[in-house]
Order: structure tokens, then sequence, then C-alpha cells
């Protein structure tokens, strides 16, 4: 099966990876090629990751390595990785959970 990344989940990795760059540039390196990895690993079994918490839909999942949530949808021919999250809050309109 084919990876798609999006614009989104790229701007949003490269943003984390160079702040812990700003810090230690080896670490964010370690970091990117461990992450990129797992986003590779995906299209090997890509229903033993959880349904997605953030949305309703049993075809985008959950990655979550190293504290950090790679968010993708699963099609017929292709997996669309479109969303990475790091210690972010998420607006609940009123719900506080």
């Amino acid at each position: 099966m084919k990876i798609v990344y999006k614009k989104s989940f790229q701007s949003r990795l490269k943003e984390h990876i160079e702040f812990i760059a700003s810090d230690n540039l080896k670490a964010a390196k370690k970091l990117k090629n461990q992450l990129l990895k797992k986003t590779q690993s995906i299209a090997l079994n890509p229903f033993i990751f959880r349904q997605s918490v953030y949305f309703d839909d049993p075809q985008i999942r959950d990655c979550v390595f190293k504290s950090c949530t790679i968010v993708f949808k699963i099609e017929p021919t292709r997996i669309i990785v479109f969303g990475f999250l790091k210690h972010q809050k998420f607006p609940t309109d009123g719900d506080d959970r």
C-alpha cells in the first residue's frame, strides 16, 4: 500500500523537529528518522492501530509513538498521513475531557 503525506502532517512534523533541534540537533534527527520509519510501517497492517479518538470514522486511525500521535486515513489503495500531534489541546465545545 502506498503512503501519502499531506502538507498538514509535513508542516507540523517540521515545526516539532525544528523545536527539538533548537536544543538538540542529534535528538531531532533521530526522532524524525524514527517517526518516518514508523509511518512507513503503517502500510504493513494499518488496522492494528487504534481507531482515532479525534474522528468518528473507523478508517481514520491513530499511531502513537514516543508520545506523538500520527493520524492517518486508510483508503483502498493508499494510506493518507495527515495529522501530527504532540501535547496539543483540541477544542472541546465546552466539554472538559
